[in-house]
């Protein structure tokens, strides 16, 4: 347990935090270590991105209560503090500060998200345009 009351997990490196279409039951916020996130796509790993000390990950499953949208691998030895639906209705009632970096880590995703998409049309362009008339 952490000095602010929060249960802490610790994940080796390597280890799946999170698979793509878990049902969501917390969301955690890093206190050391790093992760990656990442889509399985038709057996090719794609990644998403990272996060690190102080970011939250699991967040969008959990506000929304849907399933993980992600699978999110440890990339180093890892200790994270568990934020339960409980908990993070507290922190939201209470702390300002929290719903800042909440909103600014879904912004960040949204972020990458368009950017992913970007990158996809303008490859899609790219291979229709090469594809030979019939």
């Amino acid at each position: 347990m952490t000095s602010n009351g929060l249960v802490t997990r610790r994940f080796a490196r390597g280890d799946l935090v999170f698979r793509d279409g878990d049902q969501a039951q917390e969301a955690y916020r890093i206190v050391e270590g790093f992760v990656s996130i990442w889509r399985d796509n038709h057996g090719e790993r794609v990644n998403v991105g990272t996060r690190g000390d102080g970011e939250i990950i699991g967040e969008m499953a959990l506000l929304d209560d849907t399933v993980r949208s992600a699978n999110v691998t440890a990339e180093s030895d890892l200790v994270v503090e568990v934020i339960t639906p409980d908990v993070l209705q507290s922190l939201l009632d209470g702390s300002p500060a929290v719903l800042a970096a909440i909103l600014h880590q879904l912004l960040e995703s949204l972020r990458t998200a368009n950017d992913m998409l970007g990158e996809y049309q303008s490859r899609l362009r790219e291979l229709e345009a090469a594809r030979p008339v019939a």
